[in-house]
Protein backbone atom coordinates (compact mmCIF):
# COMPACT_ATOMS: atom_id res chain seq x y z
CA UNK A 1 0.00 0.00 0.00
CA UNK A 2 0.70 3.80 -0.66
CA UNK A 3 0.13 4.41 2.83
CA UNK A 4 0.20 1.89 6.53
CA UNK A 5 -2.08 -0.06 7.58
CA UNK A 6 -3.49 0.66 10.66
CA UNK A 7 -1.34 -1.68 12.29
CA UNK A 8 1.32 0.42 10.50
CA UNK A 9 3.82 -1.52 7.93
CA UNK A 10 2.56 -0.81 3.79
CA UNK A 11 2.75 -4.72 2.93
CA UNK A 12 5.02 -5.78 0.03
CA UNK A 13 4.74 -8.02 -3.49
CA UNK A 14 4.88 -11.34 -2.83
CA UNK A 15 7.58 -11.90 -5.42
CA UNK A 16 11.50 -12.36 -5.17
CA UNK A 17 13.78 -9.87 -3.67
CA UNK A 18 15.20 -8.20 -0.66
CA UNK A 19 13.71 -4.92 -0.92
CA UNK A 20 11.24 -2.82 -3.22
CA UNK A 21 13.30 -1.86 -5.55
CA UNK A 22 13.76 -5.45 -6.69
CA UNK A 23 10.64 -6.91 -5.88
CA UNK A 24 9.30 -3.93 -8.73
CA UNK A 25 12.11 -5.32 -11.28
CA UNK A 26 11.01 -9.03 -10.66
CA UNK A 27 7.45 -8.46 -11.46
CA UNK A 28 8.72 -6.15 -14.75
CA UNK A 29 10.73 -8.92 -15.26
CA UNK A 30 8.27 -11.62 -15.49
CA UNK A 31 5.73 -9.54 -16.57
CA UNK A 32 8.03 -8.84 -19.40
CA UNK A 33 8.47 -12.36 -20.16
CA UNK A 34 5.23 -13.97 -20.42
CA UNK A 35 3.76 -10.84 -22.31
CA UNK A 36 6.62 -11.26 -24.86
CA UNK A 37 6.02 -15.26 -25.03
CA UNK A 38 2.44 -14.44 -26.05
CA UNK A 39 0.19 -15.00 -23.42
CA UNK A 40 -2.56 -13.15 -21.56
CA UNK A 41 -1.61 -12.37 -18.45
CA UNK A 42 -4.30 -12.32 -15.25
CA UNK A 43 -2.13 -10.85 -11.85
CA UNK A 44 -3.41 -10.82 -8.44
CA UNK A 45 -3.09 -7.63 -7.03
CA UNK A 46 -4.67 -5.91 -4.18
CA UNK A 47 -2.95 -2.85 -2.80
CA UNK A 48 -2.95 0.75 -4.16
CA UNK A 49 0.62 0.93 -4.93
CA UNK A 50 1.13 -2.93 -6.28
CA UNK A 51 -1.35 -2.08 -8.39
CA UNK A 52 0.43 0.99 -9.99
CA UNK A 53 3.01 -1.27 -10.03
CA UNK A 54 1.73 -4.13 -12.25
CA UNK A 55 -0.01 -1.50 -14.44
CA UNK A 56 2.74 -0.08 -15.64
CA UNK A 57 4.80 -3.58 -15.73
CA UNK A 58 1.97 -3.93 -18.40
CA UNK A 59 2.31 -0.78 -20.27
CA UNK A 60 5.98 -1.55 -20.01
CA UNK A 61 6.12 -4.48 -21.97
CA UNK A 62 3.34 -3.35 -24.60
CA UNK A 63 5.82 -0.33 -25.35
CA UNK A 64 8.65 -2.66 -26.05
CA UNK A 65 6.44 -5.43 -27.61
CA UNK A 66 3.52 -4.25 -29.01
CA UNK A 67 0.82 -6.43 -29.37
CA UNK A 68 -2.87 -5.33 -31.01
CA UNK A 69 -4.81 -7.15 -28.11
CA UNK A 70 -3.35 -8.25 -24.88
CA UNK A 71 -6.08 -8.11 -22.77
CA UNK A 72 -4.24 -8.01 -19.59
CA UNK A 73 -5.74 -7.54 -16.29
CA UNK A 74 -5.78 -7.43 -12.63
CA UNK A 75 -7.49 -9.76 -10.30
CA UNK A 76 -9.24 -8.01 -7.43
CA UNK A 77 -7.94 -4.34 -7.57
CA UNK A 78 -9.54 -3.50 -4.29
CA UNK A 79 -7.71 -0.25 -4.40
CA UNK A 80 -7.13 0.62 -7.89
CA UNK A 81 -5.50 4.06 -8.24
CA UNK A 82 -6.36 6.64 -10.63
CA UNK A 83 -3.05 5.89 -12.18
CA UNK A 84 -3.85 2.72 -12.59
CA UNK A 85 -7.31 3.03 -14.34
CA UNK A 86 -5.69 5.44 -16.69
CA UNK A 87 -3.17 3.28 -17.59
CA UNK A 88 -5.31 0.16 -17.80
CA UNK A 89 -7.55 1.84 -20.10
CA UNK A 90 -5.29 3.06 -22.44
CA UNK A 91 -4.12 -0.10 -23.31
CA UNK A 92 -7.30 -1.95 -23.34
CA UNK A 93 -6.36 -4.07 -20.34
CA UNK A 94 -8.66 -4.68 -18.06
CA UNK A 95 -9.80 -5.90 -13.84
CA UNK A 96 -12.02 -8.78 -12.17
CA UNK A 97 -13.65 -7.05 -9.19
CA UNK A 98 -14.96 -9.45 -6.62
CA UNK A 99 -17.94 -8.26 -5.17
CA UNK A 100 -19.40 -10.96 -2.89
CA UNK A 101 -15.71 -10.36 -1.00
CA UNK A 102 -16.95 -6.67 -0.40
CA UNK A 103 -20.30 -7.91 0.82
CA UNK A 104 -18.39 -9.89 3.28
CA UNK A 105 -15.69 -7.57 4.47
CA UNK A 106 -16.87 -4.06 4.42
CA UNK A 107 -16.97 -3.89 8.10
CA UNK A 108 -14.35 -5.81 8.99
CA UNK A 109 -11.78 -4.12 6.36
CA UNK A 110 -12.19 -0.63 8.04
CA UNK A 111 -10.19 -2.21 11.37
CA UNK A 112 -6.95 -2.60 8.60
CA UNK A 113 -7.19 0.17 6.18
CA UNK A 114 -9.53 2.80 8.05
CA UNK A 115 -12.51 3.64 6.86
CA UNK A 116 -11.98 6.12 3.90
CA UNK A 117 -10.22 3.39 2.07
CA UNK A 118 -12.51 0.79 3.42
CA UNK A 119 -15.20 2.60 1.85
CA UNK A 120 -13.31 3.02 -1.57
CA UNK A 121 -12.56 -1.01 -2.08
CA UNK A 122 -13.35 -2.63 -4.96
CA UNK A 123 -13.93 0.94 -6.89
CA UNK A 124 -16.58 0.00 -9.74
CA UNK A 125 -17.92 3.10 -10.60
CA UNK A 126 -14.87 4.79 -10.74
CA UNK A 127 -13.24 2.44 -12.55
CA UNK A 128 -15.60 1.99 -15.53
CA UNK A 129 -16.08 6.05 -15.77
CA UNK A 130 -12.08 5.37 -16.90
CA UNK A 131 -12.74 3.37 -19.61
CA UNK A 132 -11.46 0.15 -18.24
CA UNK A 133 -12.82 -3.00 -19.21
CA UNK A 134 -14.77 -4.63 -15.85
CA UNK A 135 -15.35 -8.10 -15.32
CA UNK A 136 -16.75 -9.85 -12.04
CA UNK A 137 -15.99 -13.04 -10.10
CA UNK A 138 -16.47 -14.89 -6.82
CA UNK A 139 -13.03 -15.87 -5.98
CA UNK A 140 -14.57 -19.08 -5.04
CA UNK A 141 -14.68 -21.03 -2.67
CA UNK A 142 -13.34 -17.50 -0.76
CA UNK A 143 -17.26 -16.39 -1.15
CA UNK A 144 -19.73 -18.85 -2.63
CA UNK A 145 -20.30 -17.97 -6.38
CA UNK A 146 -23.60 -16.74 -6.77
CA UNK A 147 -23.95 -13.57 -8.78
CA UNK A 148 -27.33 -12.66 -7.58
CA UNK A 149 -25.21 -11.18 -4.46
CA UNK A 150 -22.87 -9.63 -6.33
CA UNK A 151 -25.09 -8.11 -8.49
CA UNK A 152 -26.84 -6.46 -5.31
CA UNK A 153 -23.71 -5.69 -4.12
CA UNK A 154 -22.94 -3.62 -6.81
CA UNK A 155 -25.67 -1.81 -7.13
CA UNK A 156 -26.09 -1.39 -2.94
CA UNK A 157 -22.47 -1.55 -1.72
CA UNK A 158 -23.85 -2.73 1.53
CA UNK A 159 -22.51 -5.16 3.66
CA UNK A 160 -23.45 -8.52 4.93
CA UNK A 161 -22.72 -8.20 8.73
CA UNK A 162 -24.55 -4.78 9.31
CA UNK A 163 -26.13 -3.76 5.85
CA UNK A 164 -24.24 -0.61 6.42
CA UNK A 165 -23.20 0.96 2.89
CA UNK A 166 -20.05 1.07 2.00
CA UNK A 167 -18.97 3.84 -0.59
CA UNK A 168 -22.11 5.05 -1.80
CA UNK A 169 -20.31 6.59 -4.67
CA UNK A 170 -18.77 3.64 -6.07
CA UNK A 171 -22.32 1.73 -6.96
CA UNK A 172 -22.93 0.71 -10.42
CA UNK A 173 -26.10 0.75 -12.10
CA UNK A 174 -27.94 -2.70 -12.67
CA UNK A 175 -27.41 -3.16 -16.53
CA UNK A 176 -23.82 -2.35 -15.77
CA UNK A 177 -23.23 -5.05 -12.99
CA UNK A 178 -24.91 -7.72 -15.34
CA UNK A 179 -22.67 -6.64 -17.89
CA UNK A 180 -19.67 -7.50 -15.89
CA UNK A 181 -20.98 -11.20 -15.28
CA UNK A 182 -21.57 -11.68 -19.11
CA UNK A 183 -20.11 -9.75 -22.18
CA UNK A 184 -17.07 -8.08 -20.18
CA UNK A 185 -16.62 -11.47 -18.61
CA UNK A 186 -16.38 -13.16 -21.75
CA UNK A 187 -13.99 -10.10 -23.30
CA UNK A 188 -11.88 -11.06 -20.97
CA UNK A 189 -11.14 -14.89 -21.58
CA UNK A 190 -11.50 -13.95 -25.74
CA UNK A 191 -14.61 -15.78 -25.78
CA UNK A 192 -17.20 -12.34 -26.69
CA UNK A 193 -17.52 -13.53 -30.00
CA UNK A 194 -19.05 -16.28 -29.60
CA UNK A 195 -20.64 -16.23 -25.46
CA UNK A 196 -21.49 -13.48 -23.08
CA UNK A 197 -24.72 -11.78 -24.79
CA UNK A 198 -27.55 -13.51 -26.19
CA UNK A 199 -27.76 -13.25 -30.15
CA UNK A 200 -27.80 -15.43 -32.69
CA UNK A 201 -24.46 -17.59 -33.45
CA UNK A 202 -23.44 -17.41 -29.68
CA UNK A 203 -23.68 -20.52 -27.56
CA UNK A 204 -27.15 -20.22 -25.59
CA UNK A 205 -26.08 -19.57 -21.85
CA UNK A 206 -28.83 -18.26 -19.63
CA UNK A 207 -30.14 -18.01 -16.60
CA UNK A 208 -34.00 -17.58 -15.80
CA UNK A 209 -35.53 -15.82 -12.38
CA UNK A 210 -38.58 -16.37 -10.82
CA UNK A 211 -39.06 -12.61 -11.14
CA UNK A 212 -38.86 -9.21 -12.92
CA UNK A 213 -34.82 -8.71 -12.37
CA UNK A 214 -35.32 -5.05 -13.86
CA UNK A 215 -37.94 -3.55 -11.29
CA UNK A 216 -36.97 -5.82 -8.60
CA UNK A 217 -35.90 -4.31 -5.58
CA UNK A 218 -31.82 -4.84 -5.19
CA UNK A 219 -32.27 -5.92 -1.45
CA UNK A 220 -34.12 -8.96 -2.79
CA UNK A 221 -32.31 -9.79 -5.77
CA UNK A 222 -30.24 -12.45 -4.14
CA UNK A 223 -33.39 -14.50 -3.06
CA UNK A 224 -34.68 -14.30 -6.53
CA UNK A 225 -35.25 -18.25 -7.00
CA UNK A 226 -33.65 -20.01 -10.44
CA UNK A 227 -36.30 -21.39 -12.28
CA UNK A 228 -34.10 -22.41 -15.29
CA UNK A 229 -30.40 -22.86 -16.49
CA UNK A 230 -29.45 -23.16 -20.20
CA UNK A 231 -25.52 -24.08 -20.76
CA UNK A 232 -24.55 -23.92 -24.34
CA UNK A 233 -27.95 -24.75 -25.48
CA UNK A 234 -28.80 -27.51 -22.74
CA UNK A 235 -31.16 -27.10 -20.15
CA UNK A 236 -29.05 -28.23 -17.02
CA UNK A 237 -31.72 -26.90 -14.15
CA UNK A 238 -35.34 -26.73 -14.61
CA UNK A 239 -37.32 -25.94 -11.30
CA UNK A 240 -40.69 -26.07 -13.22
CA UNK A 241 -40.39 -29.73 -15.00
CA UNK A 242 -38.69 -31.12 -11.98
Amino acid sequence: MNEPYVGGGCGSLCVGGENDTERTAEIDAMVRHAHTAGYQLGVHVTGDRAGDTVADAFAAAMAEDPRPDARHYVIHGDFLTAHSMKVLAAHGFGVNMNPTIKWTVADMEEEFVGAERAAYAWPYRDAIDAGVRVASGSDAPVTFPDWRQGVATMVLRESKATGRVSGPEQRIGLAEAIRTYTIDAAWQDFADDWKGSLEPGKVADLCVLDGDLLDADPHDIPEMPVVLTVVEGRVVHDALGD
